[in-house]
């Protein structure tokens, strides 16, 4: 078989599963695959001369596109295509230059369908939404009642057990909002920049927090004077309220103590959350992040500590417990310039 006979890259061309079209340099499209005439509904004749403009929904994707293409940069993007036959569909599309020894001969595009996909993310979303907002609704009715009854009831075995019934009850809203907080991290909702936050002012404001909350606890630190900046947005701060909170609520000592420490690299930062708890077994240690499914002989700790984990991925960082007389959690962040506006 002759490796450089054009039919064959033709005949590859064509019976690729994914709609696929090529241009020339002019991006008047010269050919079209068959999963592209199955997929708009377009006979080939009709497509060929035209330009893909044909088949972009929104113009400005188009425009976008060719914009890069002119400049000899690929594209890649999501965007919207509507079929012969009116259907409108989601999806990725991808487009590169074509040179043969060095000289421009055109461009080819390829695309893949996501409609499906995007469909059952917005119900999803929906259905999140929708949830979260029903369960704090009838959490707080729970809650009103629960208060009720304490007002007036003496016996000290039931005004223990209502006590406890109330401390749940805050649990349930308290993840329908951790809930929300990771919906938007993982959709990408939020905006996705990272800046230079600095990181000792963010840990002294929760651990404030965390001395109001809970009064019966101690918490200590040695952040040192230096300002710190590291690379992050706004929602650090409900990542460490997770882990000072985590600190507290798994600890069975008469007194629980958290002590937070800085532990400074060439380029990294390390928050390093230390408490007087349980520790964390050996084969919880991923399990506790979500890194693992949940078993009925291991449980994790619920939504806060996915949150943290996943949110210390967006920032280039880590996250990681290891035992020593406690547990200690530990923030491993990128160290950057408070004048650096691309963190």
């Amino acid at each position: 078989m002759n490796g450089t006979d054009p039919s064959i890259y033709k005949k590859a061309f064509r019976e690729t599963k994914n709609p696929a079209i090529i241009t020339d340099s002019s991006f008047v499209i010269r050919d079209v695959n068959e999963a592209c005439v199955d997929f708009t509904g377009y006979d080939r004749v009709e497509l060929v001369g035209e330009k893909p403009e044909i088949l972009f929904g929104q113009r400005s994707v188009y425009e976008e596109m060719a914009a890069s293409l002119s400049n000899d940069d690929s594209w890649v993007g999501g965007f919207e295509t509507t079929t012969k036959d009116g259907r409108l569909i989601y999806g990725q599309g991808s487009c590169t230059p074509i040179h043969v020894d060095g000289e421009l001969h055109g461009y080819a595009g390829f695309f893949s369908d996501l409609t499906e996909r995007r469909q059952y993310e917005r119900s999803l979303r929906i259905l999140n939404r929708v949830l979260r907002h029903n369960l704090r609704n009838d959490a707080n009715v729970v809650l009103g009642h629960i208060e009720i009854v304490a007002e007036i009831v003496d016996d000290e075995e039931l005004q223990q057990s209502l006590s406890t019934a109330h401390r749940r009850m805050h649990s349930i809203i308290k993840y329908a909002e951790t809930a929300r907080d990771l919906d938007e991290l993982l959709s990408e909702r939020t905006d996705p920049t990272l800046s230079p936050i600095r990181i000792d002012e963010v840990i002294r404001n929760e651990l404030r927090a965390a001395r109001n909350a809970y009064p019966g606890a101690e918490f200590t630190s040695d952040l040192g004077d230096e300002p710190t900046f590291v690379a992050a947005d706004d929602a650090i701060g409900i990542a460490l309220e997770a882990i000072l909170s985590n600190a507290v609520e798994h600890n069975d000592s008469r007194v629980p103590r958290v002590f937070v420490r800085f532990h400074r690299g060439e380029s990294t930062l390390t928050v390093e959350v230390e408490d007087n708890g349980p520790g964390i077994a050996d084969d919880e240690h991923d399990l506790i992040f979500g890194r693992e499914e949940v078993s009925p002989l291991h449980h994790g700790q619920g939504l806060d500590l996915f949150f943290v984990d996943r949110l210390m991925e967006k920032y280039g960082g880590d996250v990681w417990a290891e035992n020593d007389d406690g547990a200690t959690f530990s923030l491993q962040f990128r160290i950057v310039s408070p004048t650096d506006e691309d963190a």
